[in-house]
């Protein structure tokens, strides 16, 4: 078993959960950026009706992110360290408080990119937005060396904690190639070859085979010196099969790699969080609906009784000084985490490859059909049964001879024992207290690596990743420079120069394979694992939020995703272009002065005294010693803003939400706060537009709208789909709820 999981079946459970700071997206590092890898979903009313809906971080999905020896520090972390958390548990969850993190630059010259793996493969409708492989590249303006960073568990490419890998990498003066895990949807769908994630060798020829795609498509914009490799949690043990899956095809000769945090066997860490779901939830699985009860009435008690005005301000670890939850708790927490992730990887793995475990085998699936029922049946399957019921299954039919310890022994580091042993290119960072280890791996590490290892006393789990200690040995690690351009082999040079997709393509022909395509003639067989003997009608769930027009909300939501991608997206992009940073701050500032009427004239509305005081002495602070808002000078002066509108007023005086409703380009809302949208605008109407004389002026009214729809789409770090989640829907519906049930009670 790894690190001491408590074990405890009756205890309370009031701690927070599935909510994640704002504040975390902004500093790329979220405190669960390393337990929900799979990505940030921050919900946004575009237009000039609202600067933020919501802007907070869920990751849900899990991990719940060439020197020689003389060159390394010792093996365990001598100097005094002053990471707070001496629980494991309470370091994963909450990770680094803000004060201890490491200053990193706040803008990067990030660009993403999108790759065809495969290009005669046929994705599921449903899947409709896993067709290319998204990754993300920053450049210096310089030579430097390249490091290619693999996301942990279920992450992609731009989860927190690979945000605070892009921002510390470049800060050392590298490029930065990020690459989402295998087992993220995204690269389920359009990258892995097998469609069943979580073999480590076949996971890694995946990876190798992204890796070199990738390089031809980015290497004309980039002059790369040396190439460099890292990842975190599985990423890290990715990391290690991709490096000596290098040594053998010479295309990169990574010159360092460094392991972050990696579990010694994939099998038994993942066992281990299933343990922690089932063993500290009180009554089991059975109890979820009380559990997440409790959680989120604990959360909202928080977020009411403390001086929140959102998410941002490290709440989460205000929340944790507040209520103190047991070990047991947060190992349920975390467990949660990892469960919730690993359905979209299982039912994704299941679409794809048309295994019948959870969809019925040869069921077409449009994008319009509800997937909410599939979610309750995936958040219930545990990675023990995807094991035993899809992934060894598949993978002894594959090779006939494997055995099932044969195959549990193929998903750890031990496979690589001997050349981890004696390739001292290789190096390790740990945590002496990480609760993905169980007894005696921490040793075997120490035994394995020797001098190459820095093992930290405390940290959990990629808790303490940005920590300014962790950061700092980071950039020591990659910074010295042993090779330049013109020392490198002569191998690589021409690699670099001459490889094309035909030549990578017939380096190995077991990798353009791909999951057949579905029959559309085959008759249907039922699932494994049937709605009908999970799902029951008199139970409520908490994904399940009054929906009545899902199929047209869907349909909505994928217009958007486009109308996003191609139209709002580049408009942005243009923005950050040609605007300094200076110049976009005042135009934010300015929008955010003008929304503080709306904020004054609901609060003023729902008879909130104090708020509409604060508000006001906010607004008259920064119009005048602001010169008209463009700087804001409330906030420092402990004035922050607090949002309200008309839908909350509605909602203040006890009006429901009304049915979900997904309203072309401004995303999430209900009939309710549809109402107040309108309300809010033309109020707007008779405040701003009447007495600046827009009202008239249709040249300059259509200026005003677009430039604060820009400012507003550029604040908001969300992007349709990045999670890859066949579940996204169901989850910013379920998030845009509790939200807005928090702001009214608020």
């Amino acid at each position: 078993m790894p690190h001491n999981i408590p074990n405890n079946r009756s205890c309370g459970s009031d701690m927070n959960a599935l909510l994640i700071p704002e504040q975390s997206v902004a500093e790329g590092n979220s405190p669960f950026g390393h337990l929900f890898p799979c990505s940030r979903l921050t919900f946004m009313r575009s237009g000039s009706y609202s600067i933020r809906m919501i802007s907070w971080t869920i990751q849900v999905v899990v991990t719940v992110s060439f020197v020689v020896s003389a060159y390394l520090p010792e093996p365990v972390h001598a100097q005094p360290y002053d990471f707070p958390f001496a629980s494991p548990f309470a370091a994963t969850v909450v990770g680094t408080p803000k004060l201890l993190k490491a200053e990193l630059p706040r803008k990067i010259p990030i660009e993403d990119f999108e790759l065809t793996v495969f290009r005669d493969r046929e994705v599921p409708d449903v899947l409709w937005y896993n067709k290319t492989l998204r990754y993300s590249l920053v450049a210096q303006d310089h030579p430097a060396p390249l490091i290619v960073v693999i996301a942990g568990t279920g992450a992609s490419y731009n989860a927190a904690n690979m945000q605070a890998l892009q921002r510390v990498f470049y800060q050392a003066g590298l490029h930065v190639l990020s690459l989402s895990s295998p087992t993220h949807p995204n690269f389920i769908g359009a990258a892995s070859t097998t469609g069943v994630p979580g073999h480590l060798l076949d996971d890694s020829r995946d990876l190798y085979r992204v890796m070199t795609l990738a390089w031809l498509q980015i290497k004309e914009e980039i002059e790369v010196t040396a190439f460099y490799l890292t990842g975190y949690s599985l990423g890290a043990a990715e990391a290690a099969y991709v490096s000596k899956l290098d040594d053998e095809r010479g295309i990169f000769q990574f010159q360092k790699v460094l392991l972050i945090n990696p579990p010694v066997s994939l099998y038994t860490s993942a066992l281990a969080f299933d343990t922690m779901l089932a063993d500290n939830i009180p009554g089991g699985l059975n109890n979820f609906q009380q559990f997440f009860d409790r959680v989120f009435h604990a959360f909202s008690a928080v977020y009411r009784e403390g001086a929140f005005v959102n998410f941002g301000d490290d709440f989460l670890y205000a929340a944790y000084q507040d209520r103190q939850p047991s070990d047991s708790e947060l190992a349920a927490l975390i467990g949660l985490s990892f469960r919730l992730s690993a359905a979209s990887m299982f039912f994704t793995s299941d679409v794809v490859t048309n295994a019948g475990l959870i969809k019925p085998k040869n069921l077409v699936l449009s994008n319009t059909d509800s997937l909410t029922d599939y979610y309750k049946v995936s958040s219930r399957v545990s990675f023990r049964e995807y094991f035993d019921e899809l992934f060894s299954p598949f993978f002894q039919t594959r090779y006939p001879s494997l055995t099932e310890s044969g195959l549990v022994h193929s998903l750890s580091l031990r496979e690589l024992d001997a050349y981890l042993r004696q390739t001292p290119k290789i190096g390790l960072v740990h945590n002496a207290d990480d609760i993905i280890l169980s007894p005696g791996e921490l040793d075997y590490l120490r035994d394995v690596f020797g001098s190459r290892a820095t093992i930290y006393p405390r940290g959990g789990h990629c808790g303490n990743l940005t920590h300014r200690d962790n950061m700092a040995y980071l950039v020591e690690y990659f910074s010295h420079r042993e090779e330049s351009s013109q020392d490198m082999p002569s191998h690589t040079t021409q690699t670099r120069d001459t490889l094309g997709t035909s030549a990578l393509l017939s380096m190995n022909p077991y990798e353009q394979q791909a999951p057949p395509p579905m029959s559309e003639d085959a008759p249907v067989i039922p699932a494994k694992r049937p709605v009908s003997e999970i799902v029951r009608a008199d139970i409520h769930y908490p994904i399940d939020v009054y929906d009545p027009l899902e199929g047209f909300n869907r349909g909505v939501y994928k217009f958007n995703a486009k109308f996003d991608k191609y139209v709002f997206l580049p408009v942005v992009a243009g923005y950050r272009a040609v605007m300094p940073d200076f110049f976009e701050d005042r135009i934010s500032n300015f929008f955010s002065n003008v929304a503080d009427i709306r904020n004054f004239l609901n609060a003023l509305f729902q008879l909130k005294g104090e708020v509409a005081l604060n508000t006001l002495g906010r607004f008259l602070v920064n119009s005048t010693f602001g010169l008209g808002g463009f700087f804001d000078h409330a906030t420092p002066l402990g004035i922050p803003q607090q949002t309200e509108d008309f839908g909350q007023t509605l909602g203040h005086y006890g009006l429901g939400p009304g049915p979900y409703l997904v309203l072309p380009i401004f995303g999430p809302s209900g009939i309710r706060d549809t109402t107040g949208f309108v309300v809010d605008s033309a109020a707007r109407f008779f405040y701003l537009f009447t007495p600046m004389g827009l009202d008239t002026n249709t040249a300059g009214s259509s200026a005003y709208t677009l430039t604060n729809s820009t400012d507003t789409r550029h604040q908001v770090s969300f992007r349709y789909y990045e999670t890859g989640s066949p579940f996204e829907y169901d989850l910013v519906r379920l998030l845009y709820t509790k939200k807005r049930e928090l702001d009214i009670a608020k």
